[in-house]
């Protein structure tokens, strides 16, 4: 299924990106040229931990 994310993004050739998949991860590739953008990834973000409140 081909799903089309950004027309004209292309920063090369100024094509259509669309979404793709592999073993790897998602990226971003063009119809016309098949230039490849990888997507970073996010920093992992850990929640913080809660100092349990003690009555007194």
């Amino acid at each position: 299924m081909l799903n089309i994310v950004k027309l004209k993004g292309c920063k090369r050739c100024g094509g259509d990106l669309f979404l793709d998949r592999d073993s790897d991860g998602v990226f971003l590739s063009c119809l016309q040229c098949s230039a490849v953008y990888v997507r970073r990834l996010a920093p992992l973000v850990r929640k913080p931990k809660l100092k349990k409140m003690y009555a007194r």
